[in-house]
């Protein structure tokens, strides 16, 4: 009989162990996702283009402005 204990007793701690692998890998995997999108999003807002702003003259014709400098 007490054999029969430590057998389930070795079972569920491998099925937990086995459990607790799997989900630590599934974490790590998640937080590596979140971490690429994350630098994804940085990456988007750094590199934007620069904004192209057009005018009509009064004949009709669209002409480019010239950027805006800041001081």
């Amino acid at each position: 009989m007490l054999g029969r204990r430590s057998e389930i007793a070795r079972l569920q701690s491998d099925f937990y162990r086995d459990q607790f692998r799997r989900m630590v890998r599934w974490l790590l995997v998640s937080v590596v996702i979140m971490l690429l999108l994350t630098a994804a999003i940085i990456y988007s807002i750094l590199v934007q283009p620069a904004r192209s702003y057009y005018a009509n003259t009064t004949e009709g014709r669209i002409m480019l402005m010239p950027p805006e400098v800041s001081p």
